[in-house]
C-alpha cells in the first residue's frame, strides 16, 4: 500500500489533476458496491427469497463486505492524502461526499430489506407448518374411513357366512357366538380399535347383527318377546349342548377350543362368561361315572365360587354383549401386551 501511496504523491507532483482523478476513482469503486446493491434491491420478491434460502444472498453480501474490508484501509489513507491535499478541487470533493451519502443510504435500505425479508422467510416457514400437519392430519382421517370402510365389511362377510350356515353350523348357538366374536376380534377389528380408539363402533355393529340373525331367535329377547323376556343362563348352555349331543366329536372340538384351564387367573377374571361356558363343554365330556348331572349349573357355580359372581338370569340382548365385550376387551389386552421382536 505505502508504494501505491509513495508513487500517488510523486506522480501529483507532476501531473496535480490526478488528485482529482484518483478521489474519483476511489469514489466510484464505491459506486461499483452501491450498483451490486441496487441489483439485489431490483430482484423480484420471489428471487430474494430464492437467494435468502440458497443461501446466494449471503454469498454475494459475503464478497461484497469483503471487497470494502479490503479496500477500507486503501480508501481511508488515500482519502485523507487526498483531502488534506491542497491539489484536489472542491469539486471533487463534493463528488467525493455525495457518493459517500449515496452509498451509506443504499448499504442502509439493503439491511432493511434483509431483516424484513428474515422475518418473511419465518412466517413462511411457520406457515408451511401448519399447511404440514393439516395435510398429515388429512392424510390419517382420510386412511381411517378406508379402514374402517374394510372392517365393517369384513364384519359383514364373516356374518353373512355364518347366517348362511357356512360356518360354525354343527355347533351350539351359545358356542357360535363366542367363536363367532373370536373370529371378529382375533385380527383386523382388534387392531383398529387399538389404532384409533373406537371400542364403540364395531362391537355394537356386531352386537346387533348377531341379535337380528334368523339363527337367534330362539332365545328370549325382551324387545322381541316382551311376555317372556328373560330365561336362565342354565338353559342357554344346556340348550346349546343338546344341539351338539348326537356328535361328541363336535362337542370334543368346541370343548378344546374354549378350554379355559391354559388361560391366566388375571384373563379369567374378566372373561367370566367365556369360562363358564368352556367349564360347562369341559365337565360335559367327562367320562360317564365322573360327570356331574348337571354340568352347567356346576360350571355356573365354579365361576362364582373362583372367578366371581354371575347372574344365572340372562336374554338375548345381554347375553351377546356379555360375550361380544368379553372377547373384545380379551383380545386388545393380548394384543397390547404382546412382546416386541427386535432383530
Amino acid at each position: 500500500m505505502n508504494k501505491y501511496i509513495g508513487s500517488l504523491k510523486q506522480l501529483q507532483e507532476q501531473i496535480p489533476i490526478v488528485s482529482d482523478k484518483a478521489l474519483i476513482d476511489l469514489i466510484n469503486g464505491i459506486q461499483v458496491s452501491h450498483d451490486l446493491i441496487n441489483y439485489g434491491n431490483n430482484q423480484g420478491v420471489l428471487g430474494r427469497l430464492w437467494g435468502l434460502l440458497t443461501g446466494s444472498d449471503f454469498q454475494k453480501q459475503s464478497l461484497l463486505n469483503q471487497n470494502q474490508v479490503v479496500g477500507q484501509k486503501t480508501l481511508f489513507q488515500w482519502a485523507l492524502e487526498l483531502t488534506h491535499s491542497q491539489d484536489v478541487s472542491q469539486v471533487a470533493l463534493a463528488v467525493t461526499q455525495e457518493k459517500l451519502l449515496e452509498a451509506r443510504e443504499a448499504i442502509r435500505r439493503q439491511q432493511q430489506r434483509l431483516d424484513g425479508q428474515e422475518k418473511a422467510v419465518e412466517i413462511l416457514f411457520s406457515e408451511l407448518e401448519v399447511l404440514r400437519s393439516q395435510v398429515d392430519e388429512r392424510f390419517i382421517q382420510h386412511d381411517l374411513r378406508i379402514t374402517k370402510l374394510e372392517v365393517r365389511n369384513a364384519i359383514d362377510d364373516i356374518v353373512k357366512a355364518w347366517n348362511n350356515g357356512r360356518t360354525y353350523k354343527n355347533l351350539g348357538w351359545a358356542v357360535q357366538v363366542v367363536f363367532l366374536a373370536r373370529e371378529v376380534f382375533s385380527n383386523f377389528v382388534t387392531t383398529y380399535e387399538l389404532e384409533s380408539g373406537d371400542r364403540d363402533t364395531f362391537r355394537q355393529r356386531l352386537i346387533n347383527e348377531i341379535i337380528d340373525s334368523p339363527l337367534s331367535q330362539e332365545i328370549p329377547d325382551p324387545d322381541k318377546t316382551p311376555a317372556n323376556p328373560f330365561c336362565s343362563l342354565e338353559d342357554i348352555l344346556r340348550k346349546s349342548r343338546s344341539e351338539m349331543a348326537s356328535d361328541d366329536h363336535t362337542l370334543e372340538l368346541a370343548s378344546a377350543l374354549l378350554e379355559v384351564r391354559s388361560v391366566p387367573q388375571q384373563r379369567l377374571v374378566k372373561t367370566p362368561l367365556l369360562f363358564t361356558i368352556g367349564t360347562a363343554l369341559e365337565l360335559a365330556i367327562l367320562p360317564s361315572d365322573i360327570r356331574p348331572k348337571k354340568p352347567d349349573q356346576c360350571a355356573i357355580e365354579l365361576c362364582r365360587a373362583y372367578i366371581q359372581p354371575i347372574n344365572d338370569i340372562t336374554d338375548r340382548k345381554q347375553f351377546v354383549e356379555t360375550i361380544v365385550e368379553e372377547t373384545a376387551n380379551d383380545c386388545m389386552a393380548m394384543m397390547a401386551n404382546r412382546p416386541i421382536i427386535t432383530n
